[in-house]
């Protein structure tokens, strides 16, 4: 990744930013949509600004359907971007603050902090946190660090079930079935709720939570 990673925030040089939700193909920060399809664009416009990507290897570039999207890695060309095209550009993705940004340089925690999730409304309308449960496929890989065993791990995601069955709060679990067959599991509850069994998951059930997601509300008026 590139050492000129910068948030961006909610607005940039004129331009309103919808947080992004990864680095695009494990190496790009940046990613902009620009107005020109597969099928009808302005030619003499995109050539121009193919002139001006090519002065870096640093991107990506593909047409869809619906529009241009440019994938793009160090910030001093998404600056010449936004100045030289700002009529092309339909929308700008990127991380908004500090906080987003080390979440998307280091989504996968091994601890139960929150991990920030930046959305534009909340999961089901209604939860604010999302708990990733591990899949099977993980539990080999975290039974060598953990000194446990698979079946043990296992166990330990099938009581974790049946610990959340006995919950009279709302709740979602996404693939309720038993733990041998997961591939993966989400829970969605609210972050009220989430306290009452936080101390629970961190005492009993840690080993096969992935991660815990706070949903942080953004609106494109911001």
């Amino acid at each position: 990744m590139s050492s000129d990673n910068k948030p961006l925030g909610f607005n940039y040089k004129g331009f309103p930013v919808t947080p992004s939700d990864r680095f695009y193909y494990n190496e790009y920060t940046y990613k902009v949509n620009f107005t020109g399809n597969s099928v009808c664009r302005d030619i003499k416009q995109h050539a121009k600004l193919d002139e001006l990507l090519y002065t870096s290897f640093w991107f990506q570039s593909t047409y869809t359907n619906k529009n241009r999207v440019v994938y793009i890695r160090d910030l001093s060309m998404l600056d010449d971007v936004l100045d030289q095209f700002p009529n092309l550009v339909e929308k700008v993705f990127g991380p908004v603050d500090k906080a987003h940004l080390d979440h998307l340089e280091n989504p996968w925690k091994d601890d139960l902090e929150f991990n920030f999730v930046y959305k534009d409304k909340l999961w089901y309308n209604k939860y604010d946190i999302k708990i990733d449960l591990r899949s099977r496929e993980r539990y080999t890989w975290r039974s060598i660090r953990s000194n446990n065993t698979p079946e043990g791990l296992e166990k330990t995601a099938n009581e974790f079930m049946g610990f959340m069955k006995l919950q009279d709060f709302p709740h979602h679990m996404y693939l309720n079935t038993e733990a041998k067959y997961w591939h993966q599991n989400y829970l969605y509850c609210t972050s009220e709720d989430l306290k009452e069994i936080k101390p629970w998951i961190s005492m009993l059930y840690s080993e096969v939570i992935e991660k815990i997601n706070s949903a942080v509300i953004y609106t494109t008026d911001k």
